[in-house]
């Protein structure tokens, strides 16, 4: 197998049991059975023929948060997606239009387009990942709310055939964490956005503003993974008489907070943030949201959904 990757993607550039660690900001103590950087969109194209054709399961990976590895090892292709190109397709004084690819880092657009002077992503400072992994999880800010895909017209995806294909924005079906490549599986490759012009100095203020907040609120400076779960919806909130959607309040009240199991603990500031204290162990993973998931069941009578991606 591993001899039939490096005939695809070139002699020297495959890695087997390629530890995974530093690539997760949970830090998980987790390898690939095969890894691949991928730095180029024809890269990212050829990743996907070499598991069509060696019938190897594939998984993109991209900067790393808001994924949860449960397993010791991988299987199969871990692609690390470093493909980084931005590209203005349309401009004048009010507006742009421009292409972004789906490795791109969240913190660099933000930056570049704060200063930039163009609206759209300046209450995601702070966020962290790549474009490919915020427009797949529909990431957002609730203050005021503010999606990632919010000023998204098309996009270009690698199908489940290796063909590639436009789309736009209506195809993805987002919603409250959510769009269709939770479902189908599919590579982003480049998102395209129109996006309005304004004063970079009203944009650094509404940047300051949430990530100030994102400090005040969430854990900050240790290796976790984001929210953990999911928020409980207001029909649910109202079903159960809850004073809120909030998950964490959920599991403070089951009186998990600072609970752990080996290195993994719930954060003491924020009940829904898991944290690693250094040597977390994929099978302590388990068993620590197997007790959050019963826990607040038998307490609230709620059945706790993941946010983050676990595999």
């Amino acid at each position: 197998m591993f001899n039939k990757l490096e005939e695809i993607l070139g002699k020297g550039r495959v890695e087997q049991n390629k530890p995974l660690q530093s690539l997760l900001t949970l830090r998980t103590d987790t390898q690939a059975e095969y890894y691949f950087e991928a730095k180029s969109r024809q890269e990212l194209v050829d990743v996907k023929k070499a598991s069509l054709t060696t019938k190897i399961p594939l998984f993109i990976l991209g900067g790393g948060s808001n994924i949860a590895i449960t397993k010791k090892t991988v299987m199969g292709l871990v692609v690390k997606n470093n493909y980084i190109k931005r590209e203005t397709i349309e401009e004048n004084k009010d507006i742009i239009v421009f292409s972004v690819s789906s490795g791109y880092p969240m913190p660099l657009l933000v930056q570049q387009t704060v200063d930039e002077g163009i609206e759209g992503f300046e209450y995601h400072k702070g966020l962290p990942g790549t474009v490919g992994g915020a427009i797949a999880m529909n990431s957002k800010w609730t203050h005021p709310q503010a999606y990632v895909s919010d000023n998204l017209i098309h996009a270009y995806l690698i199908e489940e055939n290796g063909s590639v294909k436009k789309v736009d924005k209506v195809y993805f079906g987002f919603r409250y964490d959510y769009s269709t490549l939770k479902k189908t599986h599919e590579i982003l490759l480049e998102a395209v956005f129109k996006c309005k012009k304004n004063n970079p100095k009203i944009l650094l203020k509404r940047s300051k503003e949430a990530l100030a907040h994102r400090l005040q609120s969430q854990v900050h400076g240790a290796a976790t993974c984001g929210c953990f779960f999911q928020n409980i919806s207001e029909e649910v909130r109202l079903s159960k008489h809850l004073p809120t959607t909030s998950t964490g309040y959920l599991i403070d009240k089951a009186g998990l907070k600072n609970f752990s199991v080996g290195d993994f603990y719930i954060s003491g500031k924020h009940a829904n943030f898991i944290v690693n204290r250094g040597h977390g162990k994929p099978e302590d993973l388990v068993t620590l949201l197997d007790i959050i998931k019963e826990k607040v069941k038998n307490k609230f009578g709620v059945e706790l959904e993941e946010e983050v991606l676990l595999i």
